[in-house]
């Protein structure tokens, strides 16, 4: 069944459009006004290279909370709704499921900036395993890479970030944040996904002759 939602757009830094977003089984599809002007503009799902939350001021359309929808050729498309602000992520999370299927795995990274020395500490605490049990989450996979200065924590789940939220409100997450504090040279910060690729499967029956 076709989904179709309220939603202002803007392709790069062309007029804004107004009118609504359609998803359909292999394509998205915008209808509206835009300049005036009725417009009409179907991108298929395989045409997309990334759809993620626009935070820069630039990708935030009106203030409102945007996605950006980054194509494989073309410009970039900003979208955001007209009506409640949740409704963006419930957009990304339908076109995550159309676009890499119903298994598709989101990730959210943090970076922990390490005071100068820090380094050894932060491993032997990071040599304990996380303050809970992986098995007992959301979460499909869980990484920590560490350099001399900064440990970056990588959690993937096909819920997103909302994976994260029962973990939020387990005390003993935040009774071993604690141990971090004399670590840090500064607040955890969030990194933004930039750029992403991934080898699309070989056709059945394809193979190097």
């Amino acid at each position: 069944m076709n989904v179709s939602y309220g939603v202002v757009w803007r392709e790069d830094a062309l007029p804004l459009a107004t009118g609504k977003l359609e998803l359909l089984p292999h394509a998205l599809r915008f209808e509206g006004i835009a300049g005036g002007r009725p417009t009409t503009h179907e991108i298929a799902y395989e045409t997309l290279a990334a759809v993620r939350v626009g935070r820069s001021p630039s990708e935030r359309l009106d203030g409102r909370p945007s996605l950006v929808l980054e194509r494989r050729s073309g410009l970039p498309i900003s979208v955001a709704s007209v009506v409640q602000s949740g409704v963006v992520a419930e957009i990304a999370e339908r076109l995550a499921s159309l676009h890499f299927g119903a298994n598709a795995r989101r990730r959210t990274v943090f970076v922990l900036p390490l005071r100068e020395g820090a380094h050894d500490r932060a491993q032997a605490l990071l040599a304990e395993g996380p303050p809970f049990d992986p098995e007992e989450t959301a979460l499909d996979r869980h990484d920590v890479f560490v350099t001399q200065n900064e440990v970056v924590f990588v959690f993937e789940s096909k819920l997103g970030v909302d994976a994260l939220e029962p973990l939020l409100s387990d005390p003993a997450l935040w009774l071993s944040a604690a141990a971090w504090r004399e670590l840090l040279a500064g607040p955890p910060r969030i990194a933004e996904d930039a750029y992403s690729w991934e080898r699309p499967p070989a056709a059945n029956g394809s193979g190097s002759r």
